[in-house]
């Protein structure tokens, strides 16, 4: 965590602050970073400067199980397989390490128990250090127990999980299940600490006092659930207030002159809930916010005529809650009410549907046990309320397939498949939950590696490969001019950014132009982000289309192939790759790879 995000706080942070002046720790923990990506390049500073005897602490799972990030995902071979590196590269400059099982996240469900979804990563890395006969510290089945102990109130304690105002870094508050806060960071770190030594990794000497006083006592623990008790208790309270009409004031009399006529009061402000719409489909941790009246002491909501929540609006009369346990699934309908003293009068109310169970989406193409050209079409249909269905080739993740209103996705590989069987599975994602995958298995039919007729079509496709560029980092622009409101006014990518791709045009006269992007757009609802292209020469695709789209806040990972005829055989033509944002608004939007192929037709 760096300054900017305190109160929050890691245990590696924590481990640093309570050792210090005694023992030297070197924290190389990266916010939001998995095995994948922190082996690649992080991972080298870590060995520059390891030494004999250090011993180093290895934890992951949070962000490698994020399947909607490509980068930093990874399936269970492809976990274990980082483990593995990571060991025997510090094993052979003579470092101990150590595996780290991620904390729990303190996320409950309606019915009370922790929804650790992190366990599976936990036992997969359970698993890999038995295996290399590596120590192990269960930290995620510790803090499972630990939050469960203390039930869903007092838990946040611990953890990311405030109100607006209490601290200047964060004005509108947080509500955050995965990150710890100080104390929670600290009572982490003399828990792991204490672990080392039964491991005889360090000795009771090597605990300063300020380890030991850290350590959560029986006694704060009562306190934490004492506090939570209270809390529970006054939101008991407040559900009377509820119906009840407001006291009036009562007036004071004028006795020696007239009293003068009341100023007619201004209408009051009416509360509002602006996320989630109204029937939104939602997972179970779903956050809410909305606006309310200047004046407001604090918010309520209310399930029925049960208080389940409090919070204090934010800065602006902007709020934002997050209820401490999951939401149960099906319909739920919740009252939000702007109190001002016990008068809630100042009601609004939105109703939407949880998901808590996903069904797998539907594959009907290919057919299983078919064969199919080098690039495939994958389609099919998705269950209400899912956005994006996921596509995995045994395990690794390959492609995201948008879903549209009706429920339909389909998606191609950007490149031609090699031949031979295929396995892919296909899965759903409703907000944090994710669906069994659905799986269909095929025969990719072409020509064998290492056959003749594979270097003849290397030799005869020569021209088209020509410029071919894969950069792993694109560009981050920004546009906010309205009169770029066009696609028309399309910019071009700079030559070093993505290179632009020139080929000979065949004897057909026609050629297939596939680009790929991965975007990430902080656009609003209205806009649009485009990845798309120009060819030289005038020439255009049959399709008007020549690219890809991002509409309002997502990120997409897609692919579209368009047919470019009517070209001079033996010409050469470049197609140069762009971008545009379609807004007037200053939007930020990030092209993290991308590709642009051109194939005879």
């Amino acid at each position: 965590m760096n300054p900017k995000q305190r109160p929050l706080q890691g245990w590696g942070q924590a481990l640093t602050e309570v050792l210090a002046g005694h023992t030297e720790v070197l924290n190389f923990a990266l916010y939001n970073a998995s095995s994948r990506s922190f082996y690649t390049h992080p991972f080298i500073r870590v060995l520059n400067e390891a030494r004999p005897g250090d011993i180093a602490l290895i934890s992951f799972g949070h962000n490698d199980q994020n399947m909607m990030e490509p980068d930093k995902y990874t399936s269970a071979e492809e976990y274990r397989a980082y483990l593995e590196l990571f060991t025997e590269a510090l094993q052979e400059l003579g470092v101990s390490p150590v595996f780290v099982t991620s904390l729990a996240r303190g996320t409950f469900h309606a019915d009370g128990r922790v929804a650790n979804g992190l366990r599976e990563r936990a036992d997969l890395m359970v698993k890999a250090a038995a295996d290399a006969d590596v120590p192990l510290v269960d930290l995620n089945r510790w803090s499972e127990e630990l939050w469960q102990d203390l039930g869903p109130i007092a838990a946040v304690r611990l953890l990311g999980w405030f109100e607006p105002g209490e601290h200047s870094e964060h004005p509108q508050g947080k509500r955050d299940w995965t990150h710890l806060n100080i104390r929670g960071a600290e009572t982490t770190a003399a828990w792991l600490l204490n672990q080392l030594v039964e491991h005889d990794l360090l000795t009771a000497a090597d605990i300063p006092q300020r380890v030991l006083d850290a350590v959560l006592t029986d006694a704060e623990v009562g306190a934490l659930k004492s506090a939570a008790a209270e809390q529970e208790a006054h939101l008991v309270r407040v559900g009377s207030w509820l119906g009840q009409k407001p006291v009036p004031q009562r007036k004071r009399q004028w006795l020696r002159r007239a009293q003068p006529e009341p100023e007619p009061a201004d209408p009051q402000q009416p509360v509002t809930i602006t996320a989630p719409r109204t029937q939104a489909i939602v997972g179970p941790l779903v956050s809410l916010s909305g606006a309310c009246p200047p004046d407001t002491d604090a918010l309520y909501f209310f399930a029925g005529t049960r208080c389940i929540g409090t919070t204090r609006p934010g800065p602006n009369g902007v709020w934002n809650w997050r209820r401490e346990s999951g939401w149960p699934a099906g319909e739920n309908t919740l009252l939000v009410a702007a109190g001002r003293g016990e008068d809630l009068t100042n009601t609004a109310t939105v109703t939407f549907v949880v998901v808590t169970h996903v069904e797998p989406p539907v594959i009907e193409a290919p057919l299983d046990s078919s064969y199919t050209h080098p690039r495939p079409e994958f389609r099919g249909t998705a269950p209400k309320g899912v956005r994006a269905v996921h596509l995995l080739d045994d395990g690794i993740r390959v492609g995201e397939a948008p879903v549209n209103a009706e429920g339909k996705w389909s998606w191609s590989p950007p490149q031609t498949w090699s031949p031979g069987p295929r396995k892919i599975e296909a899965v759903a994602w409703v907000a944090s939950n994710h669906s069994e995958p659905a799986t269909v298995r095929f025969q990719v039919h072409g020509i064998p590696a290492g056959h003749p007729a594979e270097q003849l079509r290397r030799q005869a496709d020569a021209p088209f490969t020509e410029g071919t560029h894969r950069p792993p980092l694109l560009v981050s622009s920004q546009q906010t001019a309205p009169a770029l409101d066009r696609l028309e006014t399309s910019v071009d990518f700079p030559a070093a950014a993505w290179a632009p791709v020139t080929f000979t045009v065949p004897s057909s006269g026609a050629a297939y132009v596939t680009i790929s992007a991965a975007l990430h757009t902080t656009a609003g609802p209205t806009a649009t982000v485009w990845a798309l292209w120009r060819a030289s020469g005038g020439y255009t695709p049959t399709s008007p289309a020549r690219g890809l789209s991002a509409h309002g806040p997502s990120r997409v990972y897609a692919s579209r192939r368009h047919l470019l005829t009517g070209m001079k055989p033996g010409e050469r033509v470049t197609i140069t790759p762009q971008w545009n944002i379609n807004t007037g608004t200053k939007t930020q939007v990030h092209f993290s790879g991308g590709q642009l192929l051109v194939e005879p037709a």
